[in-house]
């Protein structure tokens, strides 16, 4: 019984998953000398502006662009430095403010980034862009509330912004209103039907709900990105909340075509097979998902609870003890040594 009833603690829950998807090129050596090249002209381009400076050293906007210029090559103290020297010769100027406070983001100093989106803001009370980062600013520092009110301030202003709309949804769904995020969400990708993200985050809210509306908005989400590993993934863990195996299969085999570096795709496909009593099938799913990643907790637990159903006790021991190595505080893993204990006198 207790094989039976363990798995629901064990599946992946990654009905939350934050997007990112790596992707590589082919032409790696032209991609770099074109890179290259690039920040040769760029820098150039600052000596140019450096020269026009010498010239006429009291025009703001000759700070400005060589400020681009530096931040677009990540030299951001530069940056900031001819930013603030705009500000000396132009302090009524909402841009400079509104790109100071692009660089003070990069530069992960979050307050003062704000502040000086706040300054744009009162130099410009219809600069509706940075309002936008204002509020995706206090999305990521997680004040959330002050994310919705300059959301619904632009909203108010422009309401066909996407954007805007897609950010006010993120911010409910961390505050746990989910209605009110699917409401914002579908709104989104009613203006911009190809909304990616925005169609992903309704298939991940609805798939948590066991709704069959997700999949509909996971074949939007691979109709926009047809390689989405994410996509592919978040359908196939509906299939699997909703115990349809076979769909569930053939979209985690998906997300392994894709993306054969996938843990979490093996670990689930294995976890499809336990369940099915397909056990050296679950095992070898976890041992490729454990070269994957062998800090997969849950694998080595899962291959340590199918070495103990068939009684291969030295092997459940040794996953188990690895188990609480990586975790001391994996309560499962414990239990199991506790009953092998038992089983092993």
């Amino acid at each position: 019984m207790y094989f039976k009833t363990v798995f629901i603690k064990l599946i992946y829950v990654t009905a939350i998953l934050i997007l990112g998807v790596s992707c590589t090129n082919n032409n790696h050596s032209k991609v770099n000398k074109s890179s290259a090249d690039s920040t040769l002209t760029e820098l150039e381009s600052a000596k140019v502006i450096s020269r026009q400076i010498e010239s006429d050293p009291e025009n703001a906007e000759l700070y400005y662009q060589r400020a681009v210029v530096y931040f677009d090559q990540k030299y951001l103290d530069r940056s900031l430095l001819d930013i603030d020297d705009a500000l000396k010769l132009s302090a009524q100027n909402p841009l400079y403010y509104f790109y100071k406070g692009k660089i003070l983001y990069a530069m992960n100093r979050t307050q003062d980034a704000a502040k000086a989106y706040e300054s744009a803001i009162a130099l410009k009370e219809d600069y509706n862009e940075a309002r936008l980062k204002l509020a995706t600013l206090y999305y990521v520092v997680k004040e959330h509330q002050k994310s919705i009110d300059a959301l619904n301030v632009l909203i108010a202003s422009d309401p066909s912004n996407a954007e805007g709309q897609f950010y006010k949804g993120m911010n409910q769904k961390e505050m746990k209103d989910s209605a009110r995020a699917i409401a914002s969400f579908q709104k989104a990708l009613e203006i911009d039907n190809n909304y990616y993200d925005a169609a992903m985050q309704l298939g991940l809210l609805f798939a948590a709900k066991k709704d069959k509306i997700a999949t509909e908005y996971f074949a939007t989400a691979i109709r926009l990105n047809p390689r989405s590993t994410e996509a592919y993934f978040g359908r196939a863990y509906y299939y699997q909340l909703t115990k349809q195996y076979q769909k569930s299969l053939f979209d985690y085999r998906k997300v392994i075509e894709y993306d054969p570096s996938n843990d979490k795709a093996y670990y689930n496909v294995g976890y499809i097979n336990y369940e099915a009593g397909k056990y050296d099938e679950a095992m070898r799913s976890w041992n490729i998902c454990i070269e994957m990643n062998n800090q997969n907790i849950m694998a080595y637990y899962m291959r340590g609870l199918l070495h103990e159903q068939r009684k291969n006790y030295s092997d459940a021991k040794l996953n188990y003890e690895f188990v609480l190595q990586l975790d001391p505080n994996y309560t499962l893993a414990e239990e199991g040594l506790q009953r092998l204990v038992k089983k092993l006198k």
